[in-house]
């Protein structure tokens, strides 16, 4: 397979390589699919925790007041 790259991702895959954790430009591909494997398919289990409690959690309607109080709270963590 044969991939063209914009100068900027080549660069960027340059850099990578010449920290040495990557061993040539195919190294960094392979890291760069796992790395998007993981985001496309695999769920933060976070969020599954999250979205478990929000299942269980009794029906209330979220009108803009209920997620302004959802937002405040969470910039607070």
């Amino acid at each position: 397979m044969t991939v063209a790259l914009p100068p900027a991702l080549t660069e960027l895959v340059e850099r990578l390589i010449e920290t040495g954790r990557y061993l040539d430009e195919a190294d960094v591909v392979r890291e760069a699919l796992r790395v998007l494997e993981r985001q496309e398919f695999d769920e933060s289990p976070a969020l599954e925790a999250a979205l478990l409690e929000g299942v269980n959690a009794p029906h209330s309607v979220y009108d803009s007041k209920v997620l302004e109080r959802i937002r405040e709270q969470a910039t607070r963590r």
